[in-house]
């Protein structure tokens, strides 16, 4: 696949548009054959395009999606109504545009980008929504005109590429945004604001100013404007899930207006409570109980673990933690071990993955088993009545994970 047609250079990354917008000029610009949408943040951007792709599907328009990383496979970036693209089609995108991304260099993610457009172009999707890789000005999916874009939340990540400072990080992430198209803010961070106010964007709505919900156990009541949508049931569990939807759902209210599309309750209430994201709190398991969650930095990883205790409050948590070497991996085990009964902490089968030698430096105390599957069986084998598992640290070990059907 086009995994493959990389190898090591997967995780390249060369920031500018230039080489996505003369590919896609080549192709007679297909991403402008469709409306878009564009989601950006730190955390979250994820489970945001999830539930704003299932907003808009059941009203009727036919949708193309594209996130990363994939988990299980390749084939998960590229969706049309939630169906992965089939492999022989998929086969076929890349024998086509094989001879545009080499004469163009174009790095991995931006032949996916490309894929994307074309794939989409055409099948003739209603609107894309759009999952931008990392930042969000020089990300190659920000060559579209989106009709509005979303901004979740922003944290230090990426810091060597992205800024040392959440002000920095801010306006690289608001890079996605256009000053006469509607702004989301799903975080109540007057950083993003202001790097938006700064550009000239008009119109801007954000989480505790312009929206608001309230948590009712399991369920939430959402205030936007003139809405209040009373006992929503997200399908997602975890407190960041109600944020997550509440911003996607602004952003689909402000896009319905804007195109005069009629609201159905009904429709919304199935489309929240149908939608599905993988490796996002996911329970793998029950007897024992095993919870995945692809948390890949500092405040994800707070914030799991927060969420674990509010709805397990009597359990003892035992962790398999694998990364990245470019993340703060001594603070990431400073927090793991704080919240953690027992560390186990293993290797995921990417270039980027730490190491053992990564780990050294730490002093902290744990458990390296490289191997992920004898990580998870020691895990087991040593679990007792009042504890739980908590896999996390990447979405590629997420992905790892999944393939081993737990």
């Amino acid at each position: 696949m086009l995994y493959k047609l990389f190898q090591k250079k997967v995780f390249h990354i060369e920031p500018g548009l230039e080489r996505i917008r003369k590919a896609c000029e080549e192709l007679g610009n297909p991403q402008n054959d469709f409306q878009s949408i564009l989601i950006s943040g730190t955390n979250g951007k994820g489970s945001t395009s999830a539930y704003l792709e299932s907003l808009l599907r059941y009203h009727g328009f036919r949708t193309g999606m594209f996130t990363s990383p994939h988990l299980v496979e390749e084939n998960e970036r590229w969706q049309i109504n939630r169906e992965n693209i089939p492999d022989k089609i998929l086969e076929e995108y890349i024998k086509g545009l094989k001879p545009i991304i080499q004469k163009h260099n174009l790095t991995y993610f931006e032949a996916s980008t490309l894929l994307a457009f074309k794939y989409f172009s055409d099948q003739k999707v209603d609107i894309a929504v759009l999952e931008v890789g990392l930042g969000g000005r020089w990300d190659s999916t920000n060559i579209v005109e989106p009709e509005l874009s979303v901004i979740t939340n922003v944290s230090l990540d990426h810091t060597h590429l992205l800024g040392d400072s959440i002000q920095k990080i801010a306006f690289e992430k608001v890079g996605i945004s256009r000053k006469n198209k509607p702004l989301i803010i799903g975080s109540p961070q007057e950083e993003i604001r202001e790097e938006a106010v700064k550009k000239g964007v008009k119109e801007i709505y954000q989480f505790k100013k312009d929206f608001n919900f309230k948590i009712k156990g399991q369920k939430m009541d959402y205030h936007f404007d003139i809405y209040d949508l009373k006992n929503l049931n997200p399908s997602l569990i975890g407190k960041r899930q109600f944020n997550n939807l509440a911003t996607a759902l602004t952003g689909f209210i402000v896009f319905a207006e804007k195109e005069m599309i009629p609201l159905s309750f009904s429709n919304i209430r199935e489309a929240v409570s149908s939608t599905r994201w993988q490796g996002r709190m996911q329970i793998l398991s029950k007897d024992p109980l095993i919870i995945l969650d692809g948390a890949h930095n500092e405040d994800a990883i707070r914030k799991t673990y927060k969420e674990i205790k509010e709805l397990f409050p009597e359990k003892e948590i035992i962790t398999i933690y694998s990364g990245m070497k470019d993340k703060n991996i001594e603070e990431i085990l400073k927090l793991i071990s704080k919240n953690s009964k027992k560390v186990f902490v293993s290797k995921i089968p990417v270039s980027r993955s730490l190491t053992e030698e990564d780990l050294e430096p730490t002093g902290l105390n744990f458990e390296y088993i490289p191997d992920i599957e004898k990580s998870i069986s020691k895990a087991k084998s040593e679990l007792i009545e009042n504890q739980i598992i908590l896999i996390t640290g990447s979405l590629y070990l997420a992905g790892e994970v999944l393939k081993q059907k737990i």
